[in-house]
């Protein structure tokens, strides 16, 4: 546990500084987005261990969806990403918490990087939407992909009625955010704006609290915050506190 009073407040934003055991349970969690370190022995420049024994990891996870968990709303949900063979590993580990398996996901992307001899190019992760108890709050007309074939008789009468897509498939394309994006802050593996905007609106309204308990540079708080909810996150990391108050101003 890292304890730290550092809490810094903006218009629909919070951060705390400290790691999340700390900081929760809290109080009417609408949705969770999280994206753990990954295990690879990255250096994150913070107290952060990313080279844990395989059941030091476990528990890692076991642990912090428990406080989410004990966190959140019936009906929230929780989206855990990662890469799918990590996923896999852990998989009875995360059945075994409180949490609801609601399905499985795939985010997927263009790649020029991590080409291998061996195996094809990694380009995609998965996201695990878990859901607490058996009747979650779902928007999933929220947000929709274009129809594939709109000169057909039966979707122009859709389109007349004022329909103006349909329901997005369990995997979805979402561009990497790269150096030259137009939302990347000073910070590694972040998740892309679109993708945090199509999984909180499908899964909150308007004020619902979203929150990320190893939060970053605060992706999922500012994309919470653009949508007019109540965004929360904390990190172990110091050295996030400057990005967070320009995510503030």
């Amino acid at each position: 546990m890292i304890k730290s009073d550092f809490v810094l407040e903006g218009a629909n934003q919070i951060y705390k500084l400290g790691s999340y055991d700390w900081h929760l349970p809290i109080e009417n969690v609408q949705t969770w987005i999280v994206d753990p370190p990954y295990n690879i022995g990255y250096d994150y420049k913070s107290a952060f261990n990313d080279k844990m024994s395989p059941q030091e990891y476990s528990d890692l996870h076991y642990d912090f969806l428990e406080l989410a968990y004990d966190s959140s709303k019936d009906g929230g949900s929780f989206f855990l990403i990662n890469y799918p063979e990590i996923i896999a590993k852990y998989f009875h580990t995360i059945l075994d918490t409180q949490w609801t398996f609601h399905q499985w996901m795939t985010w997927v992307y263009p790649s020029n990087i991590g080409m291998s001899k061996t195996k094809f190019t990694r380009a995609s992760r998965t996201v695990l939407w878990l859901t607490k108890g058996d009747n979650p709050k779902i928007n999933i007309n929220a947000v929709t992909q274009p129809y594939k074939n709109p000169t057909d008789k039966r979707i122009k009468q859709l389109i007349k009625s004022g329909k103006e897509g349909t329901t997005l498939y369990d995997w979805q394309e979402v561009n990497l955010c790269k150096n030259v994006s137009k939302d990347k802050k000073s910070y590694v593996n972040q998740i892309p704006s679109e993708l945090l905007r199509r999984l909180i609106l499908t899964t909150t309204d308007e004020n619902d609290i979203v929150a990320d308990l190893m939060c970053g540079s605060g992706s999922t708080v500012i994309a919470a915050a653009n949508l007019n909810r109540q965004g929360w996150g904390c990190d172990i990391n110091d050295n996030l506190i400057d990005i967070w108050q320009e995510n503030v101003k």
